[in-house]
């Protein structure tokens, strides 16, 4: 991992607070606008997407009587947040204790795994933390995203920082489209094929970037 200055150490001090500060105030606005009802949603879907279904926790906000999708958003970012400065905080630590330490030691295999497989993000350091967690593949998130960036020697602030940019993107992008179908419900009830074909459109064009960059990465 890269030196750290002082200055460094400050900032990531104010920015654990900043951190502890936003979370608190998501828990009480949940609980303001929708009770303990609210926040045990936010209990239930944080777990969903941390061991089943990830990021897609957030088209569940399309459901009557969920979290709105914008809620369920902020919640998937601020978990990937709270996991990259846990470990950026005590790594190794964490990886000897009994509880978590194997399934810790997994997640470093696993991002071993991905960048011996594709060479490419290492030549890239910041952006390649960036596109490692951006990789539709099986264990490329925060977590792992977190032992490729002290890998590739970044200090906490810049791995952070490259989790935080790819978080915010796959988060965002996830809830513009969820909010795009969800606008277009009654379309979709009435025409359910012009729907899927602009969905399908818009996968295949994804498909075919994301093959691109995985032919660039393993080279």
């Amino acid at each position: 991992m890269a030196p750290e200055s002082e200055l460094e150490r400050i900032a990531f001090r104010w920015c654990v607070i900043a951190l502890l500060a936003v979370s608190a105030l998501y828990l009480v606005e949940t609980y303001v606008t929708a009770g303990a009802v609210g926040v045990g949603q936010i209990a239930s879907s944080a777990a969903f997407s941390l061991f089943f279904i990830g990021k897609f926790v957030i088209f569940a906000g399309l459901k009557q009587g969920q979290l709105p999708v914008w809620s369920l958003a902020l919640l998937v970012f601020l978990m990937d947040m709270g996991f990259a400065f846990a470990l950026a905080s005590g790594i190794r630590g964490l990886e000897r204790t009994q509880w978590i330490g194997e399934w810790l030691r997994r997640a470093r295999g696993r991002a071993l795994e991905v960048l011996a497989a594709y060479p490419g993000l290492k030549r890239m350091a910041f952006f390649g933390v960036v596109a490692f967690v951006l990789l539709p593949v099986a264990g490329t998130g925060a977590i792992t995203g977190s032992f490729v960036a002290r890998v590739l020697g970044l200090s906490r602030l810049s791995g952070i920082a490259a989790i935080a940019v790819a978080s915010a993107w796959t988060t965002l992008s996830f809830a513009f489209l969820a909010t795009f179908i969800g606008e277009r419900a009654e379309l979709l009830l009435r025409n359910p094929l012009l729907v899927g074909v602009s969905i399908a459109g818009f996968l295949v064009v994804g498909w075919v970037l994301y093959q691109h960059l995985l032919r660039k990465l393993r080279t």
